[in-house]
């Protein structure tokens, strides 16, 4: 599972062009001056979730702050929808609620023209009480329905692997497979999170998994860890290979977010460096 056990301070570039558009996850501190900031350093884009400080509910304090900075600098947006809603619910009023805020939020997301949507296609059913294929099927439902909302509102849906659930990173193709041909599979990506995939099946590796996958890989979530947990570490501050799979990853093109569990920028900014200098790109 993990293949770098010792963060390298200086790594070597990587034999391999990528086409990557590099954001960050906004932290839980004043929008003007994190987006200004990011501009500063080069990032292209935030990524913003739809929950706690920035939740649809609270967006009169934050919405029209983050409208003018990213007017102002030019950086574009990725949302991240409410994770701890259950689309995969195996009660219908309760997947429905989970559908009707999902599209809440997509209507918020395009009101500040957001690229893409991130989500979590898993379902918080008890595993005792409903077989995988009942759960599959909840989660495939709420699925569908959120990928139509984005599309009808302008924005690429980015389905996520998840660490607990029916469609780990593993899984993934038994998404498309069981979307089936409709429309809501057609051209669809999907987020790669490179620490979900290690936490939700130590066999994955990061290098295999993003080679077999990457014309199905529209965003990444580039977070590291040690092992433990889900930390949310700066890429290069834990232990996997972030050279390994850029390298695999050679000739694609998309975008990816630092997926930073911080509200320290200068902490953020060593992600950065660490991706930059595996892109051969100049630090800032």
């Amino acid at each position: 599972m993990f293949t770098r056990p010792d963060p390298d301070p200086d790594p070597e570039p990587v034999d391999a062009t990528l086409d990557l558009e590099l954001g960050f996850t906004l932290p839980h501190r004043d929008v003007r001056e994190a987006v200004e900031w990011a501009a500063t350093m080069g990032f292209d884009h935030v990524e913003v979730l739809l929950d706690g400080p920035h939740a649809r509910s609270r967006a009169e304090a934050w919405q029209a702050p983050l409208a003018d900075a990213l007017d102002d600098t030019g950086l574009g947006l990725v949302v991240h929808l409410p994770f701890a809603l259950d689309l995969g619910s195996p009660f219908g009023p309760v997947r429905d609620g989970a559908v009707r805020e999902c599209r809440a939020c997509l209507n918020l997301a395009a009101d500040l023209d957001a690229s893409k949507a991130v989500f979590h296609p898993s379902s918080d059913a008890w595993d005792l009480g409903w077989t995988d294929a009942e759960r599959r099927g909840f989660v495939v439902d709420g699925t569908r329905r959120v990928i139509r909302a984005a599309r009808e509102r302008g924005m690429a849906p980015v389905p996520e692997n998840v660490i607990h659930g029916p469609f780990v990173a593993p899984e993934i193709d038994d998404l498309f497979e069981a979307l089936g041909e409709d429309d809501a599979a057609e051209d669809l990506g999907t987020t790669f999170d490179t620490a979900h995939a290690v936490l939700g099946d130590p066999s994955v590796d990061l290098e295999t998994h993003a080679a077999a996958n990457a014309d199905r890989i529209d965003h990444l979530h580039l977070s590291d860890t040690r092992g433990s947990g889900d930390e949310h570490l700066p890429a290069g501050m834990g232990e996997l290979d972030f050279a390994g799979l850029f390298t695999s990853l050679d000739g694609w093109s998309g975008t990816a977010t630092l997926e930073v569990g911080t509200r320290d920028l200068e902490t953020i900014a060593l992600g950065k460096r660490h991706v930059d200098r595996l892109l051969g790109r100049e630090p800032r």
